[in-house]
């Protein structure tokens, strides 16, 4: 299943909103079949949170809060170590596309 890095970014004065609106979320969202939060970083002005989810469009229909989808960037991201069997997938595919050039 797709690993996704989002980026959230928020102005210095939406850090109240933005710590409210997570905690109403996760107090109170259930996360549809799939979906796994799996972690957090925090700065000044944003966060970066890491999903499991079946597909970039479900991702983007479970964070639903204004602020934190206001300037989010979702990135779908492989573990390259250890290898895991899609990483070694897209490797693989990588070096069939350059030899084709």
């Amino acid at each position: 299943m797709p690993v996704y890095h989002v980026t959230h970014r928020w102005s210095i004065d939406e850090s109240a909103v933005a710590a409210k609106e997570a905690a109403d979320f996760f107090s109170s969202t259930e996360l549809p079949k799939g979906v796994e939060f799996l972690a957090a970083y925090n700065f000044d002005g944003g966060a970066y949170t890491i999903w499991k989810a079946p597909s970039r469009e479900i991702l983007e229909e479970v964070i639903i809060t204004p602020t934190f989808r206001k300037n989010m960037e979702i990135t779908e991201v492989i573990q390259s170590y250890p290898p895991t069997i899609e990483y070694m997938v897209r490797l693989w595919n990588w070096v069939y596309r350059l030899s084709q050039k």
